[in-house]
């Protein structure tokens, strides 16, 4: 008998700990619901909440919160016209000229005017007004600046902006084309509603770093040689150039802008503010690694410094 109250006792001062053991479990935490299969599934509930409140972070614009602004990214060159037949050069806004026996395009409006193009004459006629499709053709310069492109429209989006590109593969636009992205559904019988257009290329020839092309001169524009129009490009160009050269590897070449010429197609029939920018020099083996590894970088500052000139002069 005394050895079964021994036991007995023995018995309840086990069960006893561990009833003082899982308690204290459950106190701090280490024992949950979740230990035995209860509740397994509310986990997953918090997942997609959480991921709901990241995605709210990237602000989405709708009809009462409409776009910060609207911005026309162009990648420059595309495609090479040696590859084009003459459909894909039609569709492209290319045009044939018999009297210059060749495709291309107009670079100035007439005076006064817009979507009428100079044929040659009743402009400033600065240089030969023809402009050769060849001379847009590259090796592999269009590919550096689609990538970039890409990498700065997703950035924009983030930060709440439209973004329309020019292309977005091999194909090649002219420029004349690539300004109707500047309108609501490429109306050019309405006003542009876009607010800016970013031109991106890669330069070549010798040298090295990155600048912007800035306007200096007169130009064919229906606003004439509208001094606002002047001024807010040159400082969207600056802002955008000084953000890729404080912010990535790149360097500055020419001090950051290089100017004097007139003649741009897209300087010369653009509706809005305009950044030409020549990033870095792709026949350089520097800059060239620069651009392959750094394109995200650049992308990224390309959008931070366009946000920098909404913060300064908002949309047109």
């Amino acid at each position: 008998m005394k050895k079964f109250l021994i036991s007995l006792i023995v018995l309840f001062s086990v069960i006893l700990a561990g009833l003082i053991v899982v308690f204290v479990l459950v106190v701090n935490g280490t024992i949950t619901k979740e230990t035995f299969g209860i509740g397994a599934a509310e986990p997953a509930a918090l997942v997609v909440e959480h991921t709901e409140e990241q995605n709210a972070e990237s602000p989405q614009p709708t009809e009462e919160t409409p776009a910060k602004g609207i911005v026309v990214i162009d990648p420059g060159h595309g495609k090479s016209s040696s590859a084009m037949s003459e459909a894909e050069k039609t569709e492209e806004g290319w045009i044939y000229s018999s009297a210059k026996g060749a495709w291309g395009e107009w670079r100035h409006w007439k005076s006064g005017t817009a979507w009428q193009d100079c044929e040659g004459s009743g402009c400033c006629a600065r240089g030969d007004c023809w402009y050769p499709i060849v001379n847009g053709d590259r090796d592999i310069e269009p590919e550096i600046n689609l990538r970039n492109a890409e990498f700065a429209k997703a950035y924009l989006e983030e930060l709440g902006y439209e973004v329309r590109m020019t292309r977005e593969g091999n194909e090649n636009p002219s420029m004349t084309k690539r300004l109707t992205y500047c309108y609501k559904d490429g109306d050019t019988t309405s006003e542009a509603d876009a607010d800016v257009f970013v031109c991106i290329h890669s330069n070549a020839g010798g040298g090295r770093g990155s600048a912007y092309m800035s306007l200096s001169g007169t130009y064919d524009r229906r606003d004439g040689d509208d001094l606002d129009y002047v001024s807010k490009s040159n400082a969207l160009g600056s802002m955008i150039n000084d953000s890729i050269t404080k912010k990535t590897s790149m360097p500055a070449w020419a001090g950051g802008a290089y100017g004097g010429l007139p003649e741009a197609i897209l300087f010369c029939k653009s509706p809005i503010p305009i950044a030409y920018l020549e990033i870095g020099f792709f026949d350089n083996q520097s800059d060239l690694n620069i651009l392959e590894t750094e394109s995200e970088a650049i992308g990224k500052a390309i959008a931070e410094g366009i946000d920098e000139y909404f913060g300064a002069y908002g949309q047109n």
